[in-house]
């Protein structure tokens, strides 16, 4: 949105003064809709455990430690492009202007991913439609890396794509991260969701940390100036490479993780089984 409406001050309000002004009208009034639409889970905690006895039992949850270890490789795959994307768009495709358009429709075509994310879970279960979507993502967004000045229409077409395989990463991992909770819940006789997404929180931030912490300073070994702008050709060389072409390997590890795990449909219709009958 501050790129869409402009960072820098004219006659009216930036994009940056905009952003919080509907923050501060629309978080309230979201808030005040989740609490009153969104009831509250069922506790299906048959006994307490301490915190150390928790640790123990997310320890030993085999399902779980894959699950977040594929979401962390493909969060760092994703952070990658998204740590770059502005300097890629403006010195890399010389289009400076078109990053909030075409980050504006990145997004919005992820939120349109998220219904085909639905479908294709029913259909293939969550963990291969995820699968196939990382897969899928991989080619497409390996194209990237030999557009150079001008291809705005191609890099359009990538980025409608690859927004679409997005809403997959959005609406897929955190579904199978309540089925390894339930997991968790029938093992342990305790629910203890918040603890499972306290660390799924904790893998999305390191994730991030993790890309910024590498691309950058491989990023300024190529000789690349942020301050100066568009670098020499094998620096910009050296961005598209880690750009389109860098996330690739821990995706295909991630699914390396995920193609054969063991929570399916049916899997977790017995953990639920097992849930409500106590056993």
């Amino acid at each position: 949105m501050p790129l869409a409406i402009g960072l820098t001050v004219g006659t009216g309000p930036h994009g940056l003064q905009v952003m919080g002004i509907l923050i501060a009208i629309l978080l309230p009034i979201a808030g005040l809709v989740a609490v009153r639409f969104a009831p509250e889970p069922a506790n299906r905690s048959s006994r307490e455990l301490g915190i150390c006895q928790g640790l123990a039992f997310m320890v030993g949850n085999r399902p779980f430690l894959r699950l977040i270890a594929a979401f962390l490789l493909n969060g760092f795959a994703n952070a990658i492009p998204a740590t770059l994307f502005l300097y890629f768009v403006s010195d890399r495709l010389g289009a400076p202007e078109g990053r909030g358009p075409l980050l504006l429709g990145y997004f919005t075509f992820a939120v349109l991913g998220v219904p085909l994310a639905v479908g294709a879970a029913s259909r293939f279960g969550k963990h291969r439609a995820w699968c196939g979507a990382m897969l899928t993502t991989c080619p497409i967004f390996a194209l990237a890396g030999f557009l150079g000045p001008g291809d705005i229409p191609a890099f359009s077409v990538i980025c409608v794509l690859t927004g679409l395989l997005l809403g997959f990463d959005l609406a897929l991992p955190p579904s199978i991260q309540a089925d390894v909770i339930d997991h968790d819940t029938a093992r342990s006789g305790a629910q203890r969701s918040g603890l499972y997404f306290a660390a799924w929180s904790l893998a999305t931030k390191l994730s991030l940390a993790a890309a910024v912490g590498l691309v950058f300073p491989l990023f300024a070994l190529s000789g690349f100036d942020p301050a100066v702008g568009s670098g020499s050709t094998a620096s910009l060389d050296t961005l598209a490479i880690l750009y389109a072409w860098l996330p690739i390997p821990p995706k295909l590890a991630a699914i390396v993780l995920m193609w054969r795990f063991p929570i399916d449909q049916l899997a977790q219709k017995e953990l639920l089984r097992r849930i409500d009958n106590g056993d």
